[in-house]
C-alpha cells in the first residue's frame, strides 16, 4: 500500500496536466496525445493504469485488511485493463462495419484516455454516495456497497427516515448517468475522426456501443459476485 501510494505521487507531476487538459478539452486533448506524442500507447497505458490505482487507493479504506485491498487491487487493474482493450477491439470492429478505416492502436489509446476521468468521477461520486447512506445506517450502507439486495421496507424505511438524504443519493445516481452520456458523447468525436466516417454513421456506432457497454457493466457485475461468493468487492 505504502508503495502505491508514493508511485501514485511521483507520477502525479506529469499526470494531472494532462488530466485536467482532457476533462477541459477532450477531443484536441487526445488528438494530439494520440498523433504528436511519442510512444502513445506506452502513455496512454500509462495514465489509465495511474487513474486506476488513484482509483483503489481512494477506495482503500472498504478493504477489511491490507492483503485484502493489494489481492483485490492487482485483480481489479488486470480486470479493468482486460475489459478495455477487449471493448476497444469492439469499437473498431463496429466501426468497420459502417465503413471505417481507423486502426486499432489509436482506438484503444482514444478509450483509455476517454474512460479514465469518468471512472475517477464514478468513483468520488460512489464514496459520496456510501457516505450519505452509512450518516443514515453504516449496516444500510454496507447491504449496499455489497450489492445484496436492499429490501422495499428498508428502502421506505430510509426515505421516510431521511427524506433529504435520498433525494441527495438518488440526485447523485441521476448525475452519474446524465455526465457519462454527455463525457462520452463530447468525446465521441474522435474516434469519428480516427475511422473518417460520417456523423450519422460514427452515430449507429455510438448506439451499438453505449448497449455493448451496459452489457459488459452487467456482465462484470455477474462475475464479481460469482468471484466474491455473491456479494461485490471492495473496489470497483
Amino acid at each position: 500500500m505504502k508503495d502505491l501510494i508514493e508511485t501514485i505521487l511521483k507520477g502525479l507531476v506529469a499526470y494531472l496536466p494532462v488530466l485536467v487538459s482532457i476533462v477541459a478539452t477532450p477531443r484536441e486533448s487526445i488528438r494530439k496525445l494520440i498523433r504528436d506524442e511519442p510512444d502513445a500507447l506506452h502513455r496512454a497505458l500509462s495514465f489509465c493504469g495511474l487513474t486506476l490505482a488513484i482509483g483503489f487507493v481512494l477506495q482503500a479504506p472498504l478493504a477489511q485488511s491490507e492483503q485484502d485491498f493489494t489481492s483485490y487491487a492487482g485483480s481489479m487493474l488486470v480486470l479493468r485493463i482486460i475489459a478495455i482493450v477487449t471493448f476497444a477491439g469492439f469499437v473498431v470492429l463496429f466501426f468497420r462495419l459502417v465503413g471505417g478505416k481507423g486502426d486499432y492502436q489509436s482506438t484503444l489509446c482514444a478509450g483509455l484516455y476517454i474512460t479514465s476521468p469518468i471512472y475517477l468521477f464514478l468513483v468520488v461520486t460512489n464514496l459520496i454516495r456510501l457516505g450519505i447512506l452509512t450518516r443514515y445506517d453504516p449496516e444500510f450502507a454496507a447491504i449496499w456497497r455489497s450489492g445484496q439486495p436492499i429490501g422495499e421496507e428498508q428502502l421506505q424505511a430510509f426515505v421516510q427516515g431521511a427524506l433529504p438524504l435520498a433525494i441527495a443519493a438518488s440526485l447523485l445516481v441521476l448525475l452519474q448517468l446524465l455526465i457519462s452520456i454527455v463525457w462520452f458523447w463530447r468525446c465521441w468525436g474522435i474516434y469519428r475522426e480516427i475511422h473518417a466516417v460520417s456523423r450519422f454513421r460514427s452515430a449507429l456506432v455510438y448506439l451499438l456501443t453505449t448497449a455493448l457497454w451496459y452489457l459488459y457493466w452487467i456482465s462484470t457485475l455477474l462475475i464479481l459476485r460469482g468471484l466474491n461468493g455473491g456479494l461485490l468487492p471492495p473496489l470497483g
